[in-house]
């Protein structure tokens, strides 16, 4: 079977299990289990695949069709230009939260402090360290796995020599430190719209996903509570939510003595600052 057959076979499958961008999952799967590029199979698409390679891209194949989420199948996403190594102790990082790092990276005064708050795989801070190594920063979070994971991957990015310190934390948990900048992409899905998510979200870690149960913001509520002790002055605080939930953090943020400074989809910016 020759790449071009393979990718059909594979495609096949996908469809019939409804998995949504069955021709990008092959590819990706593919090339993942070849070791090489998809431009690579594009240009190649008469090679030969041996028994061995067959198998193993069956294998990747099979997970997929289970919606198993594919970073999870090949162990790798890109975020803000970087390659994490990701598993299903984390989330896996959207592209639609980039901006929640670029704004920090923009914005955070020079040779200052920041805190990722439930840093998850890492993604966030280490998006800003590397851009940003001037800041020392503390990035926090509740599950051990998962901060093995951001551990392993600011070695592996950004070097041993890093500027981030990893800490277990319940958000504000025995920190005392206050911080120029605050980042934070807490859970905000609400539990009551479990039967609405796609499976492959329902193997991501409920404890960073779920927000509670409601309006989701139970997390959020917990992070407003606690900020201002915490925020030097002046602050920026940035963080993501879906859109409807909006109003309220803002009107939590307000409550805080902060002012909305940037809004853009799922990213709401505030500043300590009149």
């Amino acid at each position: 079977m020759n790449i071009r057959e393979a990718l059909l076979k594979a495609q096949e499958r996908l469809v019939a299990a409804k998995v949504s961008n069955p021709r990008l999952d092959s590819e990706i799967l593919l090339a993942d289990s070849l070791a090489r590029t998809r431009e690579w199979l594009i240009t190649s698409d008469d090679y030969a695949l041996t028994i061995a390679q067959q198998k193993s891209y069956d294998g990747r194949i099979a997970r997929r069709v289970a919606r198993e989420p594919v970073s999870y199948i090949t162990n790798k996403l890109e975020f803000y230009g970087i390659e994490l190594y990701i598993d299903n102790r984390v989330l896996s990082p959207r592209i639609e939260t980039e901006p929640l790092a670029e704004q920090a990276i923009k914005n955070a005064p020079r040779n200052s402090t920041l805190i990722d708050i439930g840093t998850g795989s890492g993604a966030i801070a280490i998006a800003i360290a590397k851009h940003r190594p001037d800041l020392s920063i503390v990035a926090t979070e509740i599950s051990n796995g998962a901060l093995d994971v951001a551990i392993l991957n600011a070695k592996s990015i950004l070097g041993p020599n890093h500027n981030i310190s990893f800490v277990i934390s319940d958000i504000w948990a025995g920190l005392n430190q206050r911080y120029a900048t605050v980042v934070t992409n807490l859970p905000y899905v609400s539990k009551d719209y479990l039967p609405q998510m796609m499976p492959e979200v329902t193997k991501e870690p409920a404890i960073a996903l779920y927000g509670g149960k409601g309006d989701g913001l139970q997390l959020y509520r917990r992070f407003y509570q606690g900020l201002t002790s915490h925020l030097a002055s002046p602050a920026l605080v940035y963080h993501e939510s879906d859109p409807w939930q909006h109003q309220q953090l803002i009107e939590l943020a307000k409550l805080a003595g902060l002012r909305l400074v940037f809004e853009q989809y799922l990213i709401l910016g505030f500043s300590s600052q009149r």
